[in-house]
């Protein structure tokens, strides 16, 4: 199970004003009341509101103490998926850009995963966060610093950071163009959410962002895209996806398998999103129980984008990723997959279980997982609605989420 290290916890409870994380007392009313404002802006989209938070002494308390970590953890547990194509040598600078970074939590995130998988070296890493509040760019280099001090890091480079409105124009850092000096990885975490927003054509001009930053990759570089597990927000970005794979030279990387259109589209009450355990650290467990909120996974949607064709599992038509929730029924249990072919259902009935399928009790949201054969017997000349793995059938485990 995922847990945040004691370096990233200590740093953001110092820079917060928290007491020690191991003798927490308890949330004060006001770190209470700062999460559950903070909360609805968020979740009613209020994003004018909600972008003025870090000016707000309480609410950017709050911020720091309840939405970073969990933030952390999302891109830390990205940062795992990619590990194999970061950079790994010691005399090659790691470049990283963080846009619309906020109080700069992709950098600390990155910067802590440097650090604990000495991969790639930290003496290496180039970060640069760009947003629109300077308050966000202060906080930022706040963490960045205090991280390094606490860690004992002699050679850090110092954090880059550029404040702009990406609605309106784009700094220098965005318009490097060129493979090579260009970005191993850009990270955009909430953010295309909260751009354009009524504006009648807002997909596009988040697509149009993002076709600019494929532009600042070095060649084999990759954008993770990180939105919110609603529904609203996840479709958004399921369009973006599309979009991208119709107008630029790029693939998927992960958690799709495959370049097709999302069928998460194809009904508009469907919507892809993560779903990943943690060990929640006990101050969020606190607030938790105060303001009846549940951080006991952490859930978000996302999309890395690479322009190299390498993908997280080979592209094989036997492979397929588990969009649902394992649901137990009277006499068998079933799971949405999606693959090439779109989403469809499949169930194994109890009386069929088998050594060799045995693995399809242990299936669960975001697995990647092999089915040798999938049977839809034919009903009034159709095909049944929920695909049969048999007792004869192999169900396995490719990669667990």
């Amino acid at each position: 199970m995922y847990q945040l290290s004691s370096a990233v916890l200590s740093t953001i409870a110092t820079v917060a004003k928290l007491s020690n994380p191991k003798e927490y007392p308890g949330p004060s009313a006001s770190l209470l009341s700062g999460v559950r404002n903070l909360s609805e802006m968020f979740t009613r989209g209020a994003t004018a509101a909600a972008t003025a938070y870090l000016k707000d002494e309480t609410l950017r308390a709050s911020y720091l103490n309840y939405y970073v970590p969990v933030n952390v953890g999302k891109v830390q547990m990205l940062l795992e998926e990619l590990r194999p194509l970061l950079p790994s040598r010691s005399d090659e600078e790691f470049r990283v850009l963080d846009v619309g970074g906020g109080p700069g939590t992709g950098s600390i995130a990155l910067l802590d995963w440097c650090c604990s998988q000495s991969l790639p070296p930290v003496g290496t890493l180039r970060m640069t966060v760009v947003d629109h509040s300077v308050d966000a760019m202060k906080l930022s280099a706040q963490l960045w610093q205090e991280y390094a001090r606490q860690s004992h890091i002699p050679s850090i480079q110092p954090l880059q950071t550029a404040v702009c409105d990406l609605e309106q124009s784009l700094p220098p850092v965005l318009r490097m163009v060129g493979e090579e000096n260009g970005y191993h990885l850009i990270i955009v975490q909430n953010v295309l959410s909260e751009l354009f927003v009524g504006s009648s054509d807002c997909i596009t001009r988040r697509t149009a962002l993002i076709n600019h930053l494929m532009n600042c990759l070095a060649k084999d570089g990759s954008v993770m895209l990180i939105e919110p597990a609603s529904r609203s927000a996840s479709r958004a970005l399921h369009q973006v996806r599309d979009n991208l794979l119709a107008g630029v030279q790029c693939s998927i990387y992960s958690p799709c398998l495959h370049e097709q259109p999302c069928p998460a589209l194809l009904k508009p009450d469907d919507w892809c999103h993560e779903e990943r355990e943690w060990h929640t650290p006990s101050w969020i467990s606190q607030i938790d129980r105060e303001v009846g909120f549940i951080k006991d996974a952490l859930k978000f949607s996302y999309v890395i984008v690479r322009k190299d064709g390498k993908s997280l599992v080979p592209r094989k038509p036997d492979y397929h990723r588990v969009v649902s929730e394992l649901r137990e029924m009277k006499g068998e249990k079933r799971v949405w997959l999606c693959d090439q072919a779109g989403r469809s259902e499949v169930g194994r009935q109890d009386k069929e279980r088998s050594t060799t399928n045995a693995a399809f009790d242990t299936w669960h949201r975001g697995a990647i997982v092999r089915v040798d054969e999938i049977v839809r017997k034919e009903r009034k000349g159709r095909p049944a609605m929920v695909g049969r793995i048999l007792s004869s059938g192999v169900a396995e485990v490719i990669r667990p989420a």
